[in-house]
This record gives C-alpha cells, sequence and structure tokens, in this order.
C-alpha cells in the first residue's frame, strides 16, 4: 500500500509538467450477507447444504485518476483486494489512454471494457456482479486496441483462451494432446443508438483460433475453433421508472476466458471433443430484464431477472441443457453525497447440469455498503 501511496505521489507531481487535468477518485465497498446454500447432487463436507455470513471487504473496491490533455486523454483505475484484516492486494482493473484524431473519431489503447459490455444490471451481491453471465452478457476489461466512429465501436482485442481451452469430459486442451494457436485478435462491435428517453445497443464478438494436434492424446487431428456472441441491449426511462433488458446468444462462448459465464462451469459452453478429429459447438443463450424506480433523491428500488442456457444437445453423450435462472430485489439508499447503504434479497437456482445432476439453489439475504469519494 505504501508503494501504491507513493506511485500516485509522483504522478500528482509531475502532473503539471505533462500540461494535464489529473481527477483522483475512490470508491470502497463491504458486503455483508447471510447466504444459504442447498448443494442439490454435489453435497459438501458432508453435508446437503449450509448457510454462513459474509462479511467481505470487496475486491472491486477501487481508487483511480482521469487525465485530461487536450486530444489526448488517460484513464488509470487499480482494484483494491483484501479480506479478514489482512493486507490489501493491488491488480489493475482499467489503464488506457484515448486520442481524439477527428471532431467525431477516437482511438483507445489499453486496457478497459470491451465493446460488448453494457451494465444493465446494478445487482449488489457476490461484489457487484450485476448478474454478469447470468443474463447480462460480459466481455470483462481486456487489452486492445479500439477505433470509435461516433457511437460505433470496433475493438481488436488479445485473444483468451487459457490453459483450460475447450475442457470438457473428453477434453481439447494442450494437455489432452493439442496445442492451441491465435493467429488474429479477437474483435468486437457495438453501435449505441440514442433515442432520446433511451437507447438501443446492438453487439458482436468473434474470436478464431486453431488447436493443432501433437500425437499425445486424444485430438488426432488439427481443430478450429469458433466463438461468437450476437446480442442487443436497451434501457429506457419514463418519470421516476425506468425498464432495462438484454438478449444474446453465441456459440463456444466458453472458449474465450474473457466472456463470462457466470455460475455455470466454463466446460458446459465449451467446445466438446467428437471423435478426435472434430467438436461438437455448444450454444449460449441469456436473457435480463430489469425494472428501477427512483422514489426520490435518496431512495432507488431495482428488480431483476436473468437466465442462462448452455446447451450442448449435440455433444457426444450429453442430451440435457445446463441452465440457471437467478432473481433479486434491492433498495439503494443514499445517506449522505457519496454515502449508501444498498440491501438486498436473491434467489439462484443452478437447476441440472449437462449429465442430469441437479446443482441446487442458493439464496441470500444483506447489503453492501459503499462509500465513494
Amino acid at each position: 500500500m505504501k508503494k501504491l501511496i507513493a506511485v500516485f505521489a509522483v504522478l500528482l507531481f509531475v502532473a503539471p509538467a505533462f500540461a494535464a487535468d489529473w481527477a483522483f477518485y475512490g470508491s470502497q465497498r463491504m458486503a455483508t450477507f447471510y447466504v444459504y446454500d442447498d448443494f442439490g447432487d454435489f453435497p459438501k463436507n458432508g453435508e446437503d447444504d449450509d448457510w454462513g455470513l459474509q462479511w467481505d471487504f470487496q475486491a472491486n473496491s477501487r481508487l483511480g485518476a482521469k487525465v485530461k490533455a487536450d486530444k489526448v486523454n488517460g484513464h488509470i483505475e487499480l482494484g483494491l483486494k483484501g479480506s479478514d484484516g489482512g493486507d490489501i492486494d493491488v491488480g489493475t482493473r482499467r489503464a488506457y489512454g484515448t486520442w481524439k484524431f477527428a471532431d467525431n473519431a477516437s482511438l483507445k489503447v489499453g486496457k478497459h471494457y470491451s465493446p460488448v459490455t453494457d451494465f444493465i444490471s446494478n445487482q449488489w451481491y457476490n461484489a457487484d456482479n450485476d448478474m454478469l453471465g447470468e443474463g447480462n452478457f460480459y466481455g470483462r476489461r481486456p487489452a486492445g486496441i479500439t477505433l470509435g466512429i461516433g457511437e460505433f465501436e470496433l475493438a481488436f482485442l488479445a485473444p483468451s483462451y487459457g490453459a483450460d481451452t475447450g475442457t470438457t469430459a473428453t477434453g481439447i486442451n494442450a494437455a489432452l494432446g493439442g496445442d492451441p494457436d491465435s493467429y488474429i485478435p479477437r474483435f468486437e462491435a457495438s453501435y449505441n443508438l440514442k433515442l432520446g428517453a433511451g437507447y438501443i445497443k446492438p453487439f458482436a464478438g468473434f474470436q478464431y483460433y486453431t488447436v493443432e494436434s501433437n500425437g499425445a492424446g486424444n485430438i488426432t487431428d488439427d481443430l478450429d475453433v469458433y466463438s461468437y456472441v450476437v446480442g442487443l441491449s436497451s434501457s429506457w426511462n419514463i418519470g421516476a421508472f425506468s425498464l432495462g433488458g438484454q438478449v444474446s446468444y453465441g456459440m463456444n462462448q466458453g472458449n474465450v476466458t474473457g466472456w463470462a459465464t457466470g455460475s455455470n462451469a466454463r466446460t458446459s459452453s465449451s467446445a466438446y471433443l467428437d471423435g478426435g478429429d472434430d467438436i461438437a459447438d455448444v450454444y449460449t443463450l441469456q436473457a435480463l430484464i430489469v425494472p428501477a424506480l427512483k422514489f426520490s433523491d435518496t431512495l432507488r428500488f431495482e428488480a431483476g431477472f436473468g437466465f442462462r442456457q448452455d446447451n450442448a444437445d449435440d455433444a457426444p453423450g450429453y442430451s440435457q441443457k445446463d441452465e440457471l435462472w437467478a432473481a433479486y430485489l434491492q433498495a439503494m439508499i443514499t445517506m449522505a453525497p457519496g454515502v449508501f447503504l444498498c440491501p438486498e434479497v436473491g434467489y439462484y437456482d443452478y437447476m441440472d447440469d449437462v449429465a442430469g445432476n441437479d446443482q441446487g439453489n442458493q439464496w441470500y439475504v444483506g447489503a453492501k455498503w459503499q462509500i465513494d469519494f
């Protein structure tokens, strides 16, 4: 933490030399929830269910700075992580620069939210989970180069397939005789059509890589792995009432480790090995609806419902879909400028996995505490 403070002190000292305006900010968050888990067909520690208290410093607490310097701007945001009174680890949430090279065009370089990301839900639980991967598609914060023209964004992002690429019951990963290689970046694009009281945002993403057989395992021929997503999100304000939603559909999304899979296992949405020389594609559907009511300047209510389906019907040995749904009801109470108490109650039904096993359910009740400065 001392090193972090020293870094910011140096940046503050040299800022005038850059003729830039620096604005620092922070947000510190605590989660205080009671959680009940029904483990379904997968008991833990010899128990069918369990409940307990979560009283944690949220790992999405942050400290950042925004920099403005004529046509070149920047943003640095550090994530503060830690719990149980231990030391706080620091990670990079966002770090990017933007060059406005024309009145309606810009170039962004660095690590930022990808174009397929649109936060519709404000779910507090699980470190502001926002139903990500559980109805709300999420592309995380990858490194890349993004071209912006008006409300259109096209990004060339670092491909992400990870060590567990395609890991399934049969597997198409390096451990089972395959060497994954990418030759092109991941592509993502979106367009934000603003319509007065609301907007409509279509988005899409695509990734391709190959898994070359090395003769040491189950893979007997080179494999091409294609992943994609197409979706549409929207949000509208009607007086004190607002309504947002999103729907998305895609293929082999688990093979892109940068795309969130929520509470479903990443293997459920990853391509399956079919006979050693081919793959069976898996298709994913997500849907989300979020109504909200701003009762006053200090009190806001929101509800959310999300659904995810990973369809492995064509995969060898499986005939079921891996589905889940989740719902929550919350309030946001502004106790003072920048001070928020956020109570919430929610429920998860994990339904059955691809093998037909009951994955149980979960409910929670509690609050998030947050101070922004």
